[in-house]
């Protein structure tokens, strides 16, 4: 699986290991006295003061920082990012799952963990059902959507071959549709040039912060460009249902290609259908997903076909728009007012630890 030197080879894992193990005795001194499965049950259900204990002990010993366990939290959201691969591999020692100790970087209900959702399946169904009764409780004219697999990614954290991964999970359709996205977003920037311009209150202070008043200019066709990005927006999300659609009828497929994003190691797996989601079991991960695999370059053919497509599209709608939309007939929208926290904009700049 792994096709090119590892980014991160330099690091000590002999090191991060025996950090890890002191990091959980510190937890518990019982710990290594329990059989496998109530050790990975402590690992998954550890409460607050167990992993500040957890995390006091991997800053000291791993980056010689010391601190208490009431100032743990403050003191682990100011390591550098450069440090943060480090501490995330020795943190996935402690909290992973099965056997490529895998943690789903994502939120749960309280009381939760992965421990109760056996295969990918059960998770992202009850992902589902949750947002459906979400949406339902905030409008109660929701309709509602058929269930279909992962339709947004998630954050994952493994280890591949005794090496610590980044990892996104995300469907085939849902990684078709993010490509042409791009795709579609550059060519709309071609056939309507446009760029954002700061208004009359760009940067006035409010209470909370400042505003952002930046103003589409779009040389005198914004009404064009605001109904091309609306039919655009329509267009993606049916597209993606269609897609997830069509891949029902398909094998079980894993696709995988290692990311070039930056200097992380980080894997990408698409899943092509829900039936894949049900043989693969969070504690088996690899092992279950082995016979599924598939080579990204395999997907060149759907994405160039779907691409194409997504672009006649777009030069269609276009064309249309140019000649038959009124830009006079004004639709109502709900005004709204955006604004920036205090050093909004530098936090930007910082990676949020637990997202990283």
């Amino acid at each position: 699986m792994i096709d090119e030197p590892y980014k991160l080879a330099e690091i000590d894992k002999s090191k991060i290991a025996a950090a890890a193990k002191k990091a959980l005795i510190a937890a518990d001194s019982q710990y290594f006295s329990w059989p496998p499965e109530q050790q990975e049950h402590f690992r998954l259900t550890m409460n607050t003061v167990a992993s500040a204990r957890v995390r006091r002990v991997l800053l000291n010993d791993l980056l010689g920082i010391q601190c208490s366990v009431k100032t743990v939290d403050s003191a682990w959201q100011d390591v550098n990012l450069s440090q943060l691969n480090t501490l995330n591999w020795a943190s996935l020692l402690t909290q992973g799952l099965g056997d490529e100790m895998i943690y789903l970087n994502e939120h749960m209900a309280e009381g939760e963990s992965l421990l109760d959702f056996p295969t990918l399946h059960d998770y992202d169904y009850d992902h589902y059902v949750f947002q459906e009764k979400v949406r339902h409780e905030e409008s109660s004219d929701y309709a509602g959507t058929d269930y279909y697999p992962w339709a947004f990614p998630s954050w994952v954290r493994l280890l591949v071959d005794s090496q610590f991964y980044y990892a996104t999970f995300l469907s085939l359709a849902t990684h078709v549709c993010d490509e042409i996205e791009t795709v579609g977003n550059d060519l709309i920037a071609n056939l309507i040039p446009h760029k954002y311009v700061p208004g009359a209150q760009d940067g006035k202070a409010v209470k909370g912060g400042v505003l952002w008043d930046s103003k589409l200019d779009a040389n005198g066709l914004e009404g064009q460009l605001d109904e091309l990005n609306t039919q655009w927006y329509c267009f993606q999300r049916q597209h993606w249902i269609d897609l997830s659609r069509t891949f029902r009828s398909l094998p079980p497929t894993v696709y995988t290609i290692d990311l070039n994003w930056d200097d992380d190691p980080h894997k990408l797996f698409i899943f092509n259908n829900e039936e894949v989601l049900k043989q693969i079991r969070w504690r088996h991960f690899l092992s279950d997903s082995h016979p599924f695999f598939t080579e990204y370059s395999a997907l060149n053919k759907i994405l160039a076909t779907e691409t194409e497509h997504a672009k006649s599209w777009l030069i269609a709608t276009h064309r249309d728009i140019m000649k038959n939309y009124d830009p006079a007939v004004i639709k109502l929208k709900k005004k709204r007012k955006l604004v920036l926290s205090h050093g909004a904009l530098d936090d930007l700049n910082r990676l949020n630890f637990d997202d990283s």
